[in-house]
């Protein structure tokens, strides 16, 4: 919270701290990616204002009051009443404005988001400088490494460097960088090839221009399984669907449930073709981009991408909100696992670069990090529109919301009374929790037998030809619903299992 304090000795006399008048409006004012909305009130009135873009990102929905700068006396609020009330101090403190009014004549803002993780004794300042659209962060540590000592000079650092002097930012080893080369040299090595081959596929499974590109190994298939099975009960179209396998088997197994795939040997030859047992560990960091078919609909999400009365319809990518809003992954919290993306010339810049910045990814063990930083930058540079969905939505739950999230939510999903348009499993330690979690929600449709096995082997133990389908045999009607966690979301009450967490109570 930014305070001014001034006595009543200075009734009338013109606010004009650093030559800047300044405004403050108390809102009720809900900021996250791209919009600034809710109810406001001017002079103890409440008035609704008019949901409203902003070229910025800002990290996550807050109730919070918002200190406005104007440097520029033409910028200043129309009305009279208004304009006298930012540039005086009547005694009774700075005036509180409504959205509208207090930013009509602003042809540009700049805004600034900000907290203070570790509760730090924290200040700001805003300097007359040569134009810069980053905040360069000090702190009173020692030169090289330490926590925060009073006695030390304000120092710069890192943004992601804590009062106890933990940095969670550092650059690539050299290591990493030289792996990341000869990642890199295979890649270019048959880019021409690969991309004649995956332009032909594209073009033949789009529809309506647009593809959904999903990656999976065997370690994961049964989650790629349950995706489709899940679809096809609900009656749900996903011919456009285009799997990226990692290796053979999986290749099969999504062609056998009617997917396009596309096998690039060259480049997924070496990645391992088991799951990984936990966040971070050696197979999730080698299969960073081949990890997130954890994910069911309920809807066919194209269809809010596409709208064309959708309020946010003019953003270039769409993520939903990862739930974590921590310094790691500030300024927007995006979860990788599950997001829209425009073909545009912006966003395939972002995703050059990101390609770029592998050794990143393989340094910092995220795939999330690294594009959450590029987004920041190229939005700034480019331009780059980013919505974060808000986790507020009812549409786009994830794992933060089976998690940790008030179980009212959860409640009203499992009991239908909320449809979603799809839930990502995600925040979830391994691949047999997510499956267990799916079971419980009564969102799985695989059958049991189909689980773990290849193609050649499912095909083997029901008798079936070479180019029959896997659906009949693989996917189920209804699902099923098995009790694992008493404590976890579950479609039916679950109260006579054992809790995930020792000592939580039933979900019931």
């Amino acid at each position: 919270m930014v305070q001014m304090t001034r006595s009543r000795g200075n009734a009338g006399k013109k606010l004009t701290p650093l030559h800047i008048f300044l405004t403050i409006f108390l809102c009720g004012v809900s900021f996250y990616t791209g919009t600034l909305s809710d109810k406001c009130h001017a002079n103890g009135k409440t008035g609704e204002v008019n949901e409203r873009n902003i070229d910025a990102i800002v990290q996550e929905r807050l109730k919070a009051e918002v200190l406005l700068f104007y440097n520029n006396d033409k910028a200043l609020p129309s009305k009279e009443e208004y304009k006298r009330q930012v540039q005086y101090d009547n005694g009774s403190g700075v005036g509180l404005l409504d959205v509208e009014s207090a930013t009509e004549n602003c042809d540009t803002m700049n805004v600034i988001n900000t907290n203070n993780p570790g509760n730090t004794r924290q200040c700001f300042a805003i300097v007359g400088n040569y134009e810069s659209y980053h905040v360069q962060r000090w702190m009173r540590v020692p030169l090289e490494k330490g926590k925060v000592d009073p006695k030390e000079p304000l120092r710069a650092v890192s943004r992601g460097y804590d009062k106890n002097g933990a940095q969670q930012f550092v650059p690539p080893s050299e290591k990493d960088i030289v792996k990341h080369w000869g990642i890199l040299k295979t890649y270019f090595e048959g880019y021409e090839e690969n991309m004649a081959e995956l332009k032909s596929v594209a073009e033949k499974v789009a529809i309506k221009n647009t593809v959904i590109v999903m990656t999976c190994n065997m370690g994961q298939s049964e989650l790629l399984m349950n995706f489709v099975c899940n679809a096809k009960a609900k009656g749900l179209d996903v011919s456009n669907v285009l799997v990226f396998p990692t290796d053979q088997e999986t290749q099969d197994l999504a062609e056998g449930l009617g997917l396009a795939t596309f096998y690039d040997k060259k480049n997924f030859g070496d990645m391992p073709s088991g799951e990984a047992k936990h966040y971070g560990d050696k197979a999730f960091v080698a299969m960073m981009f081949a990890k997130d078919v954890d994910v069911v609909w309920y809807k066919n999400p194209l269809e809010y991408f596409h709208d064309p009365t959708n309020e946010f319809r003019d953003f270039d990518m769409y993520f939903q909100d990862d739930g974590a809003h921590t310094t790691r992954y500030a300024p927007l919290s995006a979860n990788s696992g599950f997001y829209y993306v425009r073909n545009n010339q912006r966003t395939r810049y972002l995703f050059t670069s990101l390609l770029y910045n592998g050794d990143q990814i393989l340094t910092s063990h995220s795939h999330q990090e690294a594009l959450v930083q590029l987004m920041n930058e190229h939005s700034s540079l480019f331009g780059l529109r980013v919505k974060v969905l808000s986790r507020d939505m009812d549409e786009f739950p994830g794992g933060w919301h089976y998690h940790r999230h008030s179980k009212d939510y959860m409640i009203k999903v499992v009991k239908e009374e909320i449809t979603p348009i799809i839930f990502h499993m995600s925040w979830t330690k391994n691949k047999d929790n997510k499956l267990k979690f799916f079971q419980q929600m009564g969102q799985w449709y695989t059958n049991d037998a189909c689980i773990a096995h290849t193609k050649n082997d499912i095909m083997g133990n029901h008798d079936m030809a070479e180019g029959d389908s896997l659906l009949e045999p693989c996917c189920l009607a209804e699902p099923n619903i098995v009790c694992h966690y008493r404590d976890k979301p579950s479609k039916i009450p679950c109260r006579d299992v054992d809790p995930i967490d020792e000592g939580r109570p039933s979900f019931w």
